[in-house]
């Protein structure tokens, strides 16, 4: 990209940030500049001794234990600053690996900021953001991260940010702290609080700054700002320079008495500002000038680095691009980077580690494109690395995820590495020729990852958009204060007089539809236990409706009813994939009690049922074949030929995956024929509710099942219409599959799922249709919804894309508080820590409030997710707000 680079500097582009990463370079001075692997006997050793250092990497993700850093953490020892760097700016991975050892190194090793490659004046709004809760990092992100540093809008960082305000809720006394230490912008909270100072310490200088700052402070959002800064004249922006250079030297003229550290903030932004305005003042369009220019940023990127460190006293974790933080350059367009003049400020007091991987995809803009958008962000694959470049080297070890100190690794190893090889260094376009770059003298440790995958973009607010007045000035909070009933507490033990509002909410409700915020909850799980104790001991309703397969309810129902079985193994042979957030311990302990309530009133028990389509056990067609040998033997060998191989002979979860993955046409075939049983079963009916007339209903119904399970694998789910309606029939057959069971034991049922199904109307376009929508359709007022949420919290979850979990992919997440203008930010506001509401008989204020789409959480298996838009008041009649939440205790599977 070096053909390029001054080009895109003399454009409208601001290169500087983007260009850098993939540029083609000249080999850094020493070290071998060959660049295929090496001959084979050699490089063998060489790959024994690269293996005997790699430590292998537990995961990427920011959850879990740090067992896999405790190598990293002995490799940073001293050092006070630690540059992490990436080889995309638009990958996933290499932002969550940063976020999970920042924590570790905050938890275990005492740092204290995080200084990124962003511009100053979004690191002062975050970091006042971190420090006081003021403000929404989300809306803080979207106005900032624009133009070269757009692909910083993701959720990643926004979770990263938010896991350090959480921190800093917990150890208020000793915060952790935010930076940006990049020079393309300079927001006008700078020049705000450069004049604010001089007006409070310095007044006789008040008139000759703001004469001096006339024009210069930003009006414009930041991409059409930094858009109109590099097209500007050259004589204009180096006038500008002069202007802000010399308020600058007029505040350093002004020594402050004793520790000023107002004097010392108002004299960094005031170097910001002079940086923005001296980077701009280059003349871009001069091929000889360019390199200046970026050697300049990266000069002033390590200055501020320094400054945040000297000024804090803090340990930081430094986050940019590789070729920002190696302490070698990898190219004569950029001939001097930020990690040199931290290595040569700090000595072994900095540590660089470069990053790197071998596939994948990442979100980049084409190659060459001017001034990007969000609009312009689009996926990039990226192939497997080419024999020869360094990505294929690392790859070669046996780890699919490792990191290495290369200063302690073996001879054989450093000797591999100390050969100047391409390297993919991917910034903000694609695809980039490639670098060549000696990692050996580049960097300290390097982390390298077999796959990664592209950033998850956060959605763009509209520019100039501001949040609606606060709630307090409509009296919205006193009015919730005033309607929320407290909760004692979400677990299922102790007296009920907090419920008994809830009770008199549901009223003379048939069926009534609990939900969850996040399935990986310990404290959801724990509510709706206690919800249902009490419904059964006080309200006299007998059945529970889980989203679960039909199977497992008939086995765990028959336990209930009988004591056969035992109830933790039914759950570990059916509770697999998607299910596995059903096996725990919360849903154990209330299958305990129900056993128990059963023997205390063995005739009146309570009952179990799952209503879910996406698996049916080999007691399903055993039901089937076993009535139609009693009450229909003249069809059996029909139906044993139509069912012959469908019966389920692997563990659920393997079963599932196999009839998922099998050809479209094969799963089709199935249908056809578990259709063809049904028509069989229906054709023959049974009038009145008679022993041997209930006995073929179950017989239908089970078949029923066997043919819903059928259609629900058979749409195609790489069609986006057919997949939205197989979701569409998923919720569908649940209602059906519900109905069916109220109207077979004509109990009163709750109906215990997850929001996204117990709700009255959709969130989802991905589902055009609901359950609780349709239960609402076919019971009225007789169905009512009693839906969940909470601000913040540890639960469990699989990382986003996961499509077949297994045990092993389940982890600890931790959320950050609720974001402003949330449903949840409002209703945790509220003085209860965990309450709930009555929408139906709410103050007005509260309704109209609650009649307005809004962000709010509703997590499924997976994290991290966007929040989703709710209208509370039209999707639930009853809210529930936990202020906390934990995760659920996992049962093993065997």
């Amino acid at each position: 990209m070096a053909s390029h680079l001054t080009r895109r500097l003399a454009a409208a582009l601001l290169v500087w940030l983007t260009a850098v990463p993939g540029t083609a370079a000249a080999a850094p001075a020493g070290g071998d500049t060959g660049a295929a692997d090496g001959p084979l006997t050699s490089v063998g050793d060489a790959l024994s001794a690269l293996e005997e250092a790699a430590r292998p990497l537990r995961t990427t993700e920011s959850s879990g234990g740090f067992e896999d850093l405790q190598p990293f953490g002995e490799a940073v020892g001293d050092a006070v600053v630690v540059g992490i760097g990436e080889a995309a700016h638009g990958s996933q991975d290499f932002v969550t690996f940063r976020h999970r050892t920042l924590r570790y190194l905050v938890e275990e090793k005492g740092f204290r900021s995080f200084v990124l490659e962003a511009n100053w004046s979004a690191g002062l709004r975050l970091d006042d953001y971190l420090l006081t809760g003021r403000g929404d990092p989300a809306r803080i992100m979207s106005e900032e991260f624009q133009n070269a540093h757009l692909l910083l809008h993701s959720q990643a960082y926004l979770d990263m940010i938010r896991w350090m305000r959480a921190y800093n809720v917990a150890h208020p006394d000793d915060p952790v702290r935010f930076a940006g230490a990049d020079n393309g912008y300079g927001g006008p909270e700078l020049y705000d609080r450069v004049v604010d100072h001089v007006r409070r310490a310095h007044p006789d200088l008040l008139p000759t700054v703001t004469e001096l700052y006339r024009g210069l402070r930003p009006t414009l959002p930041v991409d059409e700002w930094m858009r109109a800064a590099v097209t500007a004249p050259l004589d204009e922006r180096r006038a500008k320079a002069e202007r802000t250079g010399r308020v600058l030297e007029l505040l350093r003229a002004r020594k402050p008495a004793g520790r000023d550290g107002d004097h010392a903030w108002a004299v960094q932004h005031a170097t910001l500002i002079d940086q923005v305005a001296r980077l701009y003042a280059f003349d871009l369009a001069d091929p000889r000038t360019a390199p200046e220019a970026m050697a300049y940023r990266d000069t002033v990127m390590a200055e501020n680095t320094l400054w945040w460190h000297r000024h804090t006293g803090h340990r930081v974790v430094l986050g940019g691009h590789n070729s920002h933080l190696y302490t070698t350059s990898s190219t004569p367009d950029l001939p001097t980077t930020q990690g040199a003049v931290l290595r040569q400020r700090l000595g072994d007091g900095y540590l660089a580690v470069g990053l790197s991987f071998d596939r994948g995809a990442v979100h980049a803009t084409a190659q060459g494109l001017q001034n990007p958008t969000d609009q312009d962000v689009r996926r990039f694959e990226v192939k497997p690395a080419a024999p020869g470049s360094a990505e294929h080297v690392l790859d070669r070890v046996s780890h699919p995820n490792w990191y290495a100190d290369l200063r302690t690794a073996p001879p054989a190893a450093r000797a591999l590495l100390d050969v100047t090889r391409p390297k993919r260094e991917i910034g903000t376009d694609f695809p980039p020729p490639g670098d060549r770059v000696n990692l050996l003298r580049s960097a300290d440790l390097v982390v390298h990852l077999h796959e990664i995958r592209p950033s998850l973009r956060l959605a763009r607010e509209a520019a100039g958009q501001r949040p609606p007045a606060p709630a307090t000035s409509t009296g919205l909070l006193p009015a919730l204060e005033k309607a929320a009933h407290p909760l004692r507490t979400v677990e299922p033990t102790g007296p009920f007089d907090d419920l008994r509002p809830l009770g008199e909410a549901l009223g003379d409700a048939r069926l009534v539809g609990v939900g969850q915020a996040v399935h990986g909850s310990s404290d959801f799980l724990a509510l709706q236990h206690r919800v249902f104790r009490y419904l059964v001991e006080e309200k006299g309703f007998r059945t529970l409706v889980l989203e679960a397969p039909w199977s497992a309810g008939l086995r765990l129902d028959d336990y209930l009813l009988t004591g056969r079985g035992d109830p933790a193994r039914i759950m570990a042979e059916e509770f697999q994939n998607a299910y596995l957030f059903m096996r725990t311990g919360e849903v154990l302990d209330l299958i305990h009690w129900m056993r128990a309530y059963n023997i205390a009133h063995p005739d009146d028990p309570v009952r179990f049922a799952g209503n879910d389509s996406s698996y049916a056990g080999p007691e399903l067609y055993d039901r089937v074949v076993d009535h139609v040998r009693r009450a229909h033997p003249d069809l059996l060998p029909t139906v044993t030929e139509l069912y012959r191989g469908l019966r389920p002979t692997l563990p659920a979860g393997e079963h599932m995956v196999a009839s998922f993955e099998a050809p479209l046409a094969v799963r089709r075939e199935k249908v056809e024929r578990t259709g063809r049983v049904l028509e069989l079963l229906r054709a023959r009916s049974f009038a009145g509710r008679t022993v041997a007339g209930n006995a073929h209903a179950r017989a239908v119904q089970n078949a029923d099942i066997i043919h819903q399970v059928a259609r629900q694998d058979a749409f195609d789910y790489d069609d986006p219409a057919d997949e939205r309606e197989g979701l569409a029939y998923r919720d569908t057959v649940m209602a059906d599959n519900t109905l069916w069971w109220l109207r077979q034991t004509g109990a009163r049922t709750m109906l215990a799922a997850h929001n996204g199904h117990v709700y009255l109307q959709g969130y989802d376009p991905n589902y055009p249709v609901i359950q609780g929508g349709l239960l609402r359709r076919a019971l009225g007022d007789a169905y009512r919804v009693v839906g969940l949420a909470f601000d913040h919290g540890s639960f469990k979850a699989t990382d986003a894309g996961v499509s077949n979990p297994r045990d092993e992919d389940v982890k600890v997440f931790r959320s950050g508080p609720s974001v402003a203008d949330s449903v949840e930010h409002t209703l945790d506001r509220v003085s209860h820590r965990d309450w709930y509401l009555d929408l139906r008989t709410a103050p007005p204020v509260v309704r109209a409030w609650l009649d307005v789409t809004r962000p709010k959480r509703e997590i499924g298996t997976h994290w991290p997710r966007n929040p989703d838009s709710v209208n509370l008041l039209r999707s639930a009649d009853v809210v529930v707000h936990l202020h906390e939440i934990r995760p659920f205790r996992p049962l093993p599977q065997g």
